[in-house]
């Protein structure tokens, strides 16, 4: 099973692949053409319609930023400082990228760059949570815990973590 950190940052992927959908699939951009009489015509089209070529290469900028920042994030969660400035540095440039060009595609971006947000703040908060730099260990379940303190009462003797087979007596 990935960590959840992965998995955030593939929601992120799949959010920039939609907003680049949508960008060059859907009528969304209004082209007004003259011809020589004056008479406007006015039509709807997509970015690759109303821009040009270079408007899909610019639409297609997050999502391979978005790319690049997945793949450093790894599966297993065993994150290193490599991968988290890798993540940061993609978010970084996924935020600059969303302001600007807001007024024409860069709102679409947003929840991609809000899950890249998020993949950071897990990444953090995990490693400050289990006091180690990279996460290195996974956490144990309470049910490990006491196993683990009934082994450690048992060899040293003492009755901790054992059940009592005798009733106290009151005094």
């Amino acid at each position: 099973m990935p960590d959840r950190t992965f998995v955030f940052a593939v929601f992120a992927l799949l959010l920039g692949i939609a907003a680049f959908a949508y960008l060059t699939l859907w009528p969304s951009f209004e082209i007004v053409e003259t011809n020589t009489d004056g008479i406007r015509t006015v039509r709807r089209g997509g970015i690759a319609d109303s821009n040009g070529i270079l408007g899909v290469v610019f639409a297609v900028i997050p999502v391979l930023i978005t790319l690049g920042a997945i793949l450093s994030v790894p599966p297993n969660g065993q994150s290193e400082r490599r991968h988290k400035l890798n993540l940061i540095v993609g978010t970084v440039l996924l935020w600059g990228f969303i302001l600007l060009f807001a007024q024409r595609i860069g709102i679409l971006y947003v929840p991609a760059a809000t899950m890249l947000t998020s993949v950071i703040v897990l990444m953090l908060v995990r490693d400050r949570a289990w006091g180690k730099p990279g996460a290195q260990e996974r956490t144990k379940s309470a049910r490990e815990l006491r196993e683990e303190a009934v082994n450690r009462a048992a060899r040293s003797g003492n009755r901790v973590g054992r059940r009592r087979t005798t009733r106290r007596r009151s005094r």
